[in-house]
């Protein structure tokens, strides 16, 4: 078992729930309730919103794969890179919109499980 991409599975299992449930309540709920925003990219968003919360348990289940021998390595490869992408993403949103960092800490679950993806990787 490679200790690194196990825990990077770890890391994003956590981070889907996070998604789903926080996210699910904070986010996803008002966006359903908002009235002004027309059907279209109401439904689109949340779609959207799903889309996410399959990516994250695909990412979980790619490392948690390899850590235990059943995948190869450039499943955990792909997923690093993706969790890498959706960190710089999340940090480049902060900076090209000039948000507060901590209103948006996306960028920090997906460094963890990126950290942890790339020392399995090299091991």
């Amino acid at each position: 078992m490679n200790f690194w991409l196990a825990l990077a599975a770890a890391l994003a299992a956590i981070t889907t729930l996070v998604h789903a449930i926080l996210g699910g309540r904070e986010i996803a709920a008002p966006l359903l309730a908002a009235e002004r925003l027309h059907a279209v990219p109401k439904f689109t968003l949340y779609y959207c919103w799903h889309l996410v919360t399959i990516v994250l348990a695909a990412l979980a289940l790619a490392f948690g794969l390899v850590a235990t021998g059943q995948g190869s390595r450039d499943l955990a490869l792909f997923a690093t890179a993706g969790a890498a992408l959706f960190c710089l993403w999340g940090l480049g949103m902060v900076g090209l919109f000039r948000l507060r960092i901590v209103h948006f800490p996306q960028w920090a679950l997906f460094a963890a499980i990126t950290a942890s993806g790339a020392i399995g990787l090299w091991q």
